[in-house]
């Protein structure tokens, strides 16, 4: 998926085009996704608050000042519990304590433009659901967030297995150190980069993603399902959720290699991004003998009603 790095780097026109993050969940198409909040806003207690919570501008980025940073979102991927800090634009913000991917967000491009520092204590064993209650109170009662939910016709996406076949791997098994995610948070592979100025995998065949500074992204995916797989490409590259239709029920192993430039101007033909590579659209078909088909339906979204853009004093 789309990670909050990303979509912050991405708002104004842009925003709409790319799906957030991350950090990272299944894209669902209308009935189910609002099924989800409601069930939530029925299981979780409105009243829910941090121990102790800091909302502030964050100052504007100088060179020795991080440009963006997040840690402590419960999760199984969560190396920081019980502490939550943040520095994001408030559209990140609104899309983390809604959980939901950036397109699911009504337009709201000056939210991308005001920055903040969010710092936060919780019980270490609080969940998710819980996470986001907190954040949406916290939102509500230091910014005036107003919200409510809305159908919206968008581009949506369905994953076909192209002409000629699929190119998918079976998984097979391996060895314990072959199987180790050896992920570098995006950085670009210890191991350098291609000639074509792609990262280059480290070796084994673990999960693995990378990205040069110019947006060249390399991603490896083992013993995956093919939800697994739509999981880890449509939110990190699409304006739209992306659902099975390939009828493949197997676990896979792939290596995939696409262009962040490219992917914009595959999505927006008005986009000035110069392709520098192939598209996620041109190398899940090239390289993984599938097929991303476009169609429409109507998704859930979420409408920001107001929001200030100055919080409140701690």
């Amino acid at each position: 998926m789309l990670n909050e790095g990303d979509a912050e780097s991405l708002n104004g026109g842009t925003r709409a085009l790319l799906a957030t993050a991350g950090l990272f969940a299944l894209a669902a198409i209308a009935i189910g996704w609002l099924g989800e909040v409601t069930l939530r806003a029925q299981t979780v207690s409105p009243e829910l608050t941090f121990e102790v919570a800091s909302v502030r501008l964050a100052p504007p980025p100088d060179g020795t000042t991080p440009a963006r940073h997040l840690s402590g979102i419960p999760g199984p991927d969560n190396d920081d519990p019980g502490r939550f800090s943040a520095r994001v634009n408030l559209l990140n913000l609104v899309t983390i304590a809604y959980d939901i991917p950036v397109y699911r967000l009504s337009e709201q491009s000056d939210l991308g433009l005001v920055r903040v520092d969010v710092e936060a204590k919780m019980p270490v064993d609080t969940t998710r659901e819980q996470f986001d209650a907190m954040l949406q109170n916290l939102l509500a009662h230091r910014l005036g967030l107003k919200v409510h939910w809305a159908s919206k016709p968008i581009e949506t996406y369905s994953l076909v297995v192209a002409k000629g076949g699929s190119k998918l791997k079976p998984a097979e098994p391996d060895s314990p150190q072959d199987s180790v995610d050896v992920s570098k948070n995006g950085n670009p592979s210890p191991t350098g980069i291609r000639l074509d100025g792609f990262p280059i995998p480290p070796p084994g065949n673990g999960p693995w993603f990378a990205q040069t500074p110019d947006g060249k992204i390399g991603m490896r995916g083992h013993n995956q399902t093919i939800p697994e797989l739509i999981g880890e490409i449509g939110g990190r590259t699409l304006d739209g959720p992306l659902t099975d239709a390939t009828g493949l029920t197997g676990k896979y192993n792939y290596t995939l290699f696409w262009s962040m430039s490219a992917n914009l101007a595959a999505l927006n033909p008005l986009s000035a991004a110069e392709p520098d590579g192939p598209s996620i659209f041109d190398a899940v078909q090239d390289q993984l003998g599938l097929k991303i088909e476009k169609t429409r339906g109507p998704v859930q979204v979420l409408v920001v009603d107001h929001v200030d853009k100055k919080p409140t004093e701690n």
